[in-house]
This record gives structure tokens, C-alpha cells and sequence, in this order.
């Protein structure tokens, strides 16, 4: 599978749409509420029930970022991209939805086995949105945009499985960084 765009990444970028600016805005909006997401888990705790709540909403946020770095891709690339991405907003609001559940009493699904498993592996297409977003946006970015994305993108699942809240939190800045230049980047070549 080739992932790759055909033209730069910030042609046509102009933010000339309500949706546009939605999407692109959600490029920085979304990795600074799982900033502030990741630092309520490290101080409340991986299974508080009011932070599993706003983990749903900026699973939401994270998902439009998402379909922002989607709309910049072309062809095969796109359409792979836009399964893989809406399989992770599923997975992504899933873990939250999981440990609000949990919080308020009721069965862990990562404890679960049989079509549990079906919900275990969705979160691990959230970051997967982000990696190959990475890969095929390489070519119209700087060279160190798609590295930066793709780490931050592989340390998701090590920070978060493993409930490591500093490493989460080093995460979160990375993501930050990578998607806040990328919102920066796009909004300079649409001037």
C-alpha cells in the first residue's frame, strides 16, 4: 500500500469554508484538551469517571483532527486513511466510554475476553490514523514534521496501555507540537 499525495500537502489550503476552519482549527484545539486530558488522568487517576467524560468529548475533537489530516491526502492514500480514521474515533471514544463505565461500577471490557476483543484492538486504530498520516504527508511537510508525528503517534499506545501518565503527558506535548505546526504551516501557505 503506497501512501503518498500527489500535490503539496498546504495547496489549495486556504481556509475558505466554515468546515475547513473547523477541521484545521480541531489541529490544535484537539492535541491541547488531551494535554489537558492526560494531565487529569495523571493527577485523578487512570479510572476517574469525570475525566473519562472529557475523555469522550476530546476523542471527538481528536477525530475531527483527524479527518482534517485526511482531507489533505489524495486518491488511495485518502480512502485508507478515512477507514483507518474513523475506526480509531470509534476505538478512541470506546476506551473512554470503557473507563467512565468502569468508574460508575460496571465490568472493565479490557478484562473481557471473546467479542471484548473486537473492542480491545479498535483503540490501536487511533494511533494508526496518525502514523500513516505521518507517511503520507511526508513529502509537502518539513522533514521533521512527519518524524515528529509518527513518535508521537508510536508513543500513544506505549503511554496510554501501560498507563504511564508522565509519558502520556510527554506524548500529548509531542502531538501538540506536531499537529499545532501542522495548523501553523497550513494557515501561513493559505495567506
Amino acid at each position: 500500500m503506497a501512501l503518498s499525495t500527489s500535490a503539496s500537502t498546504f495547496e489549495g489550503a486556504a481556509l475558505a469554508s466554515p468546515t475547513e476552519r473547523l477541521l484545521d482549527g480541531c489541529l490544535l484545539l484537539a492535541p491541547l484538551a488531551y494535554l489537558a486530558l492526560d494531565c487529569s488522568y495523571a493527577v485523578r487517576g487512570w479510572g476517574d469517571g469525570p475525566t473519562a467524560a472529557v475523555h469522550i468529548v476530546a476523542a471527538a475533537l481528536y477525530g475531527l483532527a483527524a479527518l482534517a489530516l485526511v482531507s489533505r491526502t489524495r486518491g488511495r492514500a485518502r480512502a485508507w486513511l478515512l477507514v483507518v480514521a474513523v475506526l480509531g474515533m470509534i476505538g478512541n471514544a470506546g476506551v473512554g466510554e470503557n473507563t467512565l463505565h468502569v468508574a460508575l461500577g460496571g465490568n472493565d471490557l479490557f478484562a473481557e475476553h471473546g467479542p471484548a476483543n473486537v473492542f480491545k484492538t479498535m483503540g490501536f486504530f487511533f494511533p494508526l490514523t496518525f502514523l500513516l498520516a505521518a507517511i503520507a504527508l511526508r513529502r509537502g511537510t518539513p522533514r521533521w514534521w512527519p518524524f515528529l508525528l509518527g513518535v508521537g503517534a508510536a508513543l500513544f499506545p506505549v503511554a496510554h496501555v501501560g498507563n504511564i501518565s508522565w509519558l502520556a503527558i510527554v506524548d500529548a506535548l509531542l502531538m501538540l507540537t506536531a499537529l499545532g505546526s501542522y495548523w501553523f504551516l497550513a494557515r501561513r501557505s493559505a495567506e
